[in-house]
């Protein structure tokens, strides 16, 4: 709508256009990121065909995979193609993608409060998370505001008009 100020951060992101798309979306929103974890499955989804780049799902850049190395979680910021060979989008093989890691991100455990509904309930590792985020300096080449909704404050959707 004519802001040049938006910032996007994304968690378990399926590629969601082709590289047109990509290159698109990356000029009118530039402060996007893509945060990948371990093996989740959701952002092979739809499937990259190397052979047909411009014809096959591509997604925009810049994308940061939190994987173990060695035991320890790192996050490797990945080159500004939204492909990166090296990274969780294109690196890892099919028969080892996860479900499950596309279930927690950043130490955070996502769930429903039940099946019928989409409002989403953080676990305790929320308060984890803030801890490490205030202990921690985090470094990237693109400045990024992190902020951690309150969990404790819950709204109604029916009571809104």
């Amino acid at each position: 709508l004519g802001s040049d100020s938006v910032h996007l951060m994304t968690f378990g992101q399926p590629r969601i256009g082709n590289a047109a798309f990509a290159s698109y979306f990356e000029q009118y929103v530039p402060s996007a990121i893509r945060v990948t974890h371990e093996h989740d499955i959701v952002p092979h989804l739809p499937p990259y065909f190397f052979f047909l780049p411009h014809l096959t799902y591509h997604h925009f850049p810049r994308e940061v995979w939190e994987h173990d190395v060695d035991g320890n979680t790192t996050f490797r910021v990945c080159d500004g193609s939204g492909e990166d060979p090296d990274c969780c989008s294109r690196s890892v093989f099919a028969l080892f993608l996860s479900a499950s890691d596309h279930l927690t991100y950043m130490g955070v455990e996502i769930a429903a409060d039940d099946w019928s509904t989409c409002r989403i309930v953080m676990a305790q590792s929320v308060e984890r998370l803030q801890l490490y985020l205030a202990s921690n300096v985090i470094t990237s080449k693109i400045p990024v505001d992190i902020i951690i909704a309150d969990h404790s404050v819950q709204t109604d959707p029916s009571s809104s008009s």
